[in-house]
Formats: C-alpha cells, structure tokens, sequence
C-alpha cells in the first residue's frame, strides 16, 4: 500500500513539473514573439528612405503669390520649429537650408510655400534657418551664411547645409536636395532671367551645398564682402585651393525661377579683396567670425535668427 502511494505520487509530481515546464515554453515562446514583433516595428521605423523618393512629380507649377501667413501654417500643420522629417522611413541625411535675409518677407513666404512640399517629398530630415542681418551696415551674404552654419549645428548634426538665395525657386524637385561626400554641389544650372545660361564657368552662386566637413575644410565663407558680389567667387577659390572640384546639376532638374526684387547696391572694393583671397583663407572666415545674437525664435516654418556683426 506504502509502495503503491508512493509511486502515485511521483507520477503526479511528474505530471506537475511537466505541466509547469510545458507553460514557460509557452509563455517564453509569446514573449519571444512579442519582442519580434516590436523589433520587426522597430526595423521597419528605422528604414532608410530610398535613394529617389517615389514621391516626386518632375517639373513643378511656380506659385508667385504672396499667401499670408496664416494661410501657409495652416497648409503645412506638421511642420514644427521650422523642422520636419520623413514619417514612414528615416531620412539619408540630415540638411539645414540656410538662407541670408533683410528685408525680403514677402519674398520669404513665396519661398516657404515654394520649398516645404519639395522637401517633404523629397523625404529629408530638414530644418530651414532665415539668418537676417540687423540694419546698420550694408549686407554681407557670406557672413550671414557662416551664421546659419554655427547655430544650425548647435541645434542638430546636421550633415548637409544648402545655401540659398530666398529671391531662387527650384522648378523641378528631382533637383534633390542633398549633398555630395566627393565635392561641394551647385544646385543651379541655370536662372530664368539669365535664360537658363550659367553666367561663367566658374560663377557658384544662387544654390550649393556641402558637407559639414566641407565647409570646415574652406573655413567658410569670407566675413569681409560687404555689399552685392564677390563672396561666392571667394568661395569658388576656396573650394579650388582645398583641392576639391565642384560637382554642377547641369540638366533640366536644376533650372530655377527668379523672384523680382530691387537689386543690392554693388560691392565697389569686390576684386580688391578678391585678390587677397588665398592669403586671407585662414585669415577670414569660420575661425573669424563674431558676431551678437540678437535672437533667435522657432517659428512653425522656420528658425529666425536676427544678428549683427561684431
């Protein structure tokens, strides 16, 4: 009988352990799904976005109109701080648009309403920085961009910095706008009011880009061009001298409409300072730059930043 219990029971204690192992496979095997699951979710969040975004419509109707603001926030809701980024795929790079600015507000809300919806298709993580320079002396474009560049990345790592003239709309939005590792890139191929003709071998203004590093590696822009012209020669030599060349958009995707504004009162001292130029790259440039910070405010489509020059 005392045989017979005792069997009885290691047969239940059998029965038991096989019962409470048979229940942690189970528990475990769900857990370990679950955790696929969220990994898979997580693959899929992180994503790299594709080379060309299926999003992109070719040649683009140019709106001139000058819509007010609340009309524009409005259109683009999503955007906040003047930042945006891809919902469905992470972005290539990470790019800051910087633009030199006095002035210019009705011009700027063309320009907004122009280039969010292309850089939204375009599935960039992008931040679009308005650097204006407070009244007082006369405007110095290079000085503003090597503003923009500083606070931008005080901001984010960011890994792109498209320079842009707020008066140039893209007319078709496979002119992407990213930058190269190999060399610095010109975006614009060619102007309306220039009948799309580059206006010499050598002219770099209107849009390019670069590569954080880039930018480092010319030191910048000069700090010294006050007034219209000069500064993106300037810049053009300082790519040259770093023993990089420039990688140039020359089809049709990098034509681009100008806006009509009152033309800036000329540099006179231009060439003279150009000339100087190779002496004064270490000279004059990121590594010289001063300047106050008046303000700098986050606005819904772009990050507003009010400097003079120290």
């Amino acid at each position: 009988m005392q045989h017979s219990f005792k069997a009885t029971l290691f047969f239940v204690v059998i029965i038991i352990q096989g019962f409470l192992f048979c229940a942690w496979i189970f528990i475990y095997r769900g857990r370990n799904d679950t955790s696929n699951v969220m990994k898979s979710l997580t693959t899929q969040r992180k994503r790299k976005c594709p080379l060309v975004s299926p999003g992109l419509v070719g040649q683009l109707k140019i709106d001139k109109v000058t819509h007010s603001w609340e009309t524009i926030e409005k259109k683009f809701s999503k955007i906040k701080d003047g930042h945006h980024c891809p919902e469905n795929c992470k972005a290539r790079q990470k790019v800051a648009i910087i633009i030199p600015f006095r002035d210019r507000e009705n011009q700027l809300r063309v320009f907004l309403n122009h280039m969010h919806p292309i850089l939204m298709r375009q599935q960039l993580e992008y931040g679009i920085y308005v650097v204006e320079q407070s009244k007082g002396l006369e405007f110095n474009r290079g000085f503003l961009f090597n503003v923009g560049f500083k606070e931008a990345l005080k901001d984010s790592d960011y890994e792109c910095f498209i320079l842009h003239d707020v008066d140039l709309l893209p007319e078709n939005d496979y002119n992407t706008y990213t930058c190269s590792t190999d060399h610095p890139k010109h975006l614009t191929a060619g102007i309306d009011k220039w009948n799309y003709k580059m206006l010499y071998t050598s002219y770099f203004g209107g849009v390019s880009g670069m590569t954080r590093e880039q930018y480092e590696a010319i030191n910048g822009f000069s700090n010294s061009f006050f007034g219209w012209g000069g500064e993106d020669d300037d810049l053009y030599n300082r790519v040259i001298w770093s023993k990089m060349s420039v990688y140039r958009i020359i089809n049709d995707a990098g034509k681009y409409t100008s806006l009509q504004h009152k033309q800036a009162v000329g540099n006179s001292k231009r060439f003279e300072v150009l000339k100087t130029g190779k002496e004064r790259m270490w000279k004059d440039g990121l590594n010289t730059l001063k300047y106050n910070l008046l303000q700098k405010t986050y606005k819904q489509l772009y990050i507003h930043l009010t400097v003079n020059v120290t």
